[in-house]
């Protein structure tokens, strides 16, 4: 089993080279053979289709699991409110934030005048619009039937259903302790059916790419070029702005964490995905004085409750799509989609791919941006991946020191023996018990 992890490793790490060159390779048809070229839209449409497939189920059992874990000893319930406080407040800032950097973006010349019609660039599979500006109709919340919400393929109707079972299965205490361990199984399945469909996004990038040049020309590369730049700028600015700031005042230095985690984030990197550095990270952060007991539920509700870099993602790609194919998001409509973000981002893990998945699901119940101009973000998802990895794990990593420390579960003295040192601990070669204080390092 453990032969296997640096094999797939390697692999996921080559897929970031094979979807930049599935895009430039997409460009470069759309340029010289634009007729055939059109006809390679099926790829991306195909791709998308299949995500959306995907958003039903995933957003029940994510929902499902999430609330009813919340009691469990696995969950956040067995640490104070203050985790749930904060792991709320930053997820909402960090969806302000790509907002406004949304928002300033659009002040740029992403496109020509005339806005690309989303209806050319993704899938036509017709879906029942919900109509926020006039309000919303009872049956575009809550469905008929139990039944129904499933089969409509609404993921509100299904938000709704999970919330109400959820709230069900913490109740229930031990006789619902099966049907939870149930679901977080068919939930392990569906994310491995999303690593499936990250593997296709060469395809999808060649196909998306190919199509876009052919119909529109490289007007829409300059769009993506700002988006790309604005993500990475906008992920620098809450690591090394507010995060710092908050490392700072609980008395620990965030470059020096981030040289801690320096291989830890190279696997990230690798991956573009922060769940392969999940029991590294752990153990990194129970030799830098957290405990176990108190480290590893933080750690793991922050990889569904807390992912800053999915967040940031979420709000800025919107508001892009919206300006590339219309006249952006209105300030009703922002709000909308953020009240709906702070729940829906939940059902994303550090998965690669579940943040595209996690926007398919945003916009299949808003309809605001159109789901047809996801197409647009395809080709550089991957690109964008990374940048939303690095950030979840660095982002994770420093609510578990801060929540530690307030609740008085921090070593200081672990930790700062811990940043302090000349090379970086070795989760790997270092004792089981957490209680060692000689800590083993390698270059």
């Amino acid at each position: 089993m453990t032969g296997k992890g640096p094999r797939r490793n390697r692999a996921e790490g080559r897929l970031t080279l094979w979807v930049l060159c599935g895009l430039l390779a997409g460009v470069l048809f759309g340029l010289v053979d634009p007729a055939n070229a059109a006809r390679m839209r099926f790829l991306s449409d195909a791709y998308i289709s299949l995500m959306t497939l995907l958003v039903t189920p995933i957003v029940f059992v994510t929902v499902l699991s999430g609330i009813a874990s919340i009691g469990s000893s696995r969950g956040l319930g067995q640490l104070s409110l203050k985790a749930f406080v904060y792991f709320e407040v930053a997820t909402t800032v960090a969806l302000v934030g790509g907002l406004v950097a949304g928002d300033l973006l659009g002040l740029l010349p992403l496109g020509s005048s005339h806005p690309i019609d989303p209806g050319e660039l993704g899938p036509l599979r017709h879906q029942a619009e919900l109509n926020w500006g006039n309000g919303l109709g009872l049956d575009s919340v809550v469905p008929s039937s139990l039944i129904s919400a499933f089969l409509r393929g609404n993921p509100l109707h299904v938000l709704v259903v999970a919330v109400l079972f959820g709230v069900a299965l913490l109740r229930s205490g031990e006789r619902g302790a099966p049907l939870v361990d149930l679901v977080d199984r068919v939930g392990y399945v569906l994310f491995q059916a999303v690593r499936i469909l990250a593997a296709g996004a060469p395809l999808a990038a060649f196909g998306g790419a190919a199509y876009t040049i052919s119909r529109f020309g490289l007007v829409p590369l300059r769009g993506l070029l700002f988006l790309v730049v604005a993500f990475y700028l906008t992920c620098a600015v809450v690591l090394f702005g507010g995060l710092a700031l908050l490392a700072r005042l609980n008395g620990f230095s965030l470059l020096r964490l981030i040289r801690f985690l320096r291989h830890e984030l190279l696997i990230v990197i690798g991956t573009s995905s922060s769940e392969p550095a999940f029991p590294r990270v752990l153990r990194k952060l129970e030799l830098a004085g957290v405990p176990r007991e108190t480290g590893a539920p933080l750690l793991a509700s922050g990889y569904s409750l807390h992912l800053v870099g999915t967040c940031l993602y979420l709000t800025l790609s919107a508001t892009y799509i919206a300006q590339m194919t219309g006249d952006g998001l209105s300030f009703g409509e922002q709000m909308v989609f953020l009240a709906l973000a702070l729940v829906v981002s939940k059902t994303a893990v550090g998965v690669t791919g579940s943040g595209l998945l996690t926007l398919v699901a945003i916009v299949s119940i808003t309809h605001t941006p159109s789901l047809g101009g996801i197409a647009l973000l395809v080709g550089i998802d991957r690109v964008m991946s990374e940048a939303r990895a690095v950030t979840n794990l660095v982002c994770n990593a420093v609510a578990t020191l801060v929540i530690a420390n307030w609740v008085g579960q921090l070593d200081a003295a672990r930790l700062k023996h811990a940043l302090s040192a000349s090379r970086p601990a070795d989760p790997d070669r270092s004792e089981d018990d957490p209680k060692v204080v000689d800590i083993r390092f390698v270059d």
